[in-house]
């Protein structure tokens, strides 16, 4: 696409076009040149965002069309090479090594500063990290990066304070840049990276490995105190002979369900092994920490529904194994529905408890989920949605497509933390997809167009 003839209200009537310094390198200041230079500087901008699949450019009708990538890229404030990095990086089943990478080779760190002699440091950090480091490029700003990243997740010690400045200026950009990351990897309908990309925002969120034990990220809680955490019979059933519950304690979930508005029973676990202000400390987190419960249904029309939408309850299910003809929810072949996901916090919460419990983060964080509709199966990415802090309860609706062939299919709801490892949840929603009706694909297609006409007379 050839940008010509456009005017440009802007004439440098000072600038002198044979001053060596001249910023603009321009052959002479007159219209025609001016006007000729900047239309170049935006055929070239054009150009590059055209290579970085940003935008398509439609040389007949001389048009501009956005492509996904370019509105990532503009939503997120990414430098548009990060998101063809993205494009081109990323794999169907990236693993949480690969996605280190490739965040840390995001355009956004190119400006991190390497100070002299730290590219000597940066080879002694590469030593005691666990992802394996080019050892020829200890003075690139991207491998800093990767190295900082690692060092956050381990917890390892810093050898200088301007590390500590730089680790923080990572950490500012890294979730916004993995968001854009995970958007990417949706559109392309990749579940196990989405899916491990969610765990690396959890990562550098909380400052572990998503392999840690989850209960490590709890104030006070050190490797030593895990052994301890066994559930114990109250004093009266030990009179009587019961013994104490089996454990350990091995998740963030089960040491919540045992903790839950029950300080004696933290106490009577840890009350040898900490003193009553690291317990209370303890404590108050452990009544902090979300505990969400999900209900969901299935709007849309049936053809036996007499050409009314209708709503059907799913029976959630968080097990393997043979399904009851009760779970199964016939849907119509290759049509829209929606999946509307109730979510209803049961333990209480303040309006200042919205802040996540995130020690090792730089800044105070949100609470947040992100909710994730895949088909196993396929490996595929049907919906996806975040949803912000949940007080009491939050209604999200995902659209989905059905698919074309009949038979049993099963899709699973992921809700996945965007602040803790640990608290994920994922059940199973199971379809029975009967033969297409055109009655029931007329009736959402209506139902839609209406909307849309709703929304736009607001």
């Amino acid at each position: 696409m050839k940008v010509e003839n456009i005017e440009f209200d802007f004439f440098p009537q000072e600038l002198d076009a044979n001053d060596p310094q001249c910023f603009y390198h321009l052959d002479d200041t007159d219209f025609d040149s001016i006007n000729k230079y900047l239309s170049s500087l935006v055929e070239k901008a054009l150009y590059e965002l055209e290579c970085s699949y940003c935008l398509e450019i439609d040389e007949d009708q001389r048009g501009i069309k956005p492509m996904t990538l370019g509105r990532i890229s503009s939503y997120y404030y990414l430098n548009h090479c990060t998101v063809r990095m993205f494009r081109d990086e990323l794999k169907s089943e990236s693993t949480i090594a690969e996605l280190i990478e490739i965040l840390s080779n995001a355009q956004e760190y190119a400006q991190l500063p390497v100070r002299h002699n730290e590219d000597q440091i940066n080879s002694e950090l590469a030593t005691k990290v666990p992802l394996e480091v080019n050892p020829h490029s200890y003075d690139s700003s991207h491998t800093k990066t990767y190295l900082l990243l690692q060092c956050h997740f381990g917890q390892l010690p810093l050898p200088s304070t301007d590390y500590n400045t730089d680790t923080k200026s990572v950490l500012d950009q890294a979730i916004r840049i993995l968001q854009a990351m995970l958007d990417v990897s949706a559109d392309e309908g990749w579940l196990v990276t989405a899916l491990r990309i969610t765990q690396l925002v959890q990562m550098v969120v909380q400052g572990r490995w998503c392999h840690d034990n989850s209960l490590l990220t709890l104030p006070q809680i050190t490797p030593y105190h895990l052994s301890c955490l066994r559930p114990q019979r109250s004093e009266g059933a030990r009179r009587k002979g019961f013994p104490d519950l089996p454990g350990p304690i091995t998740s963030l979930p089960e040491f919540m369900a045992v903790c839950d508005g029950k300080f004696d029973a933290l106490m009577a676990m840890l009350g040898e092994e900490m003193n009553r202000t690291h317990l209370d400390q303890l404590y108050q987190v452990i009544c902090r920490l979300p505990q969400i419960q999900l209900s969901v249904t299935v709007k849309g029309w049936w053809e036996e529904g007499g050409g009314q939408q209708e709503s059907k309850e799913i029976n959630l299910s968080s097990k393997g194994g043979v399904r009851p003809e009760s779970d199964w929810i016939p849907v119509h072949a290759d049509q829209e529905y929606v999946v509307e996901v109730n979510l209803q916090r049961i333990n209480k919460s303040r309006k200042s408890d919205s802040k996540a419990f995130t020690p090792r983060f730089p800044k105070p964080k949100d609470e947040g989920w992100f909710l994730i509709i895949g088909d196993i199966e396929s490996r595929e990415v049907i919906a996806l949605k975040r949803v912000s802090y949940v007080r009491h309860t939050s209604k999200q609706q995902l659209a989905i497509y059905t698919p074309e062939n009949t038979g049993r299919v099963i899709y699973t709801i992921y809700l996945m933390s965007d602040s803790y490892i640990g608290l994920d949840q994922q059940y199973d929603i199971c379809f029975d997809v009967i033969p297409a009706s055109i009655e029931s694909q007329v009736n959402t297609e209506l139902i839609n167009e209406l909307g849309d006409l709703d929304f736009d007379e607001e």
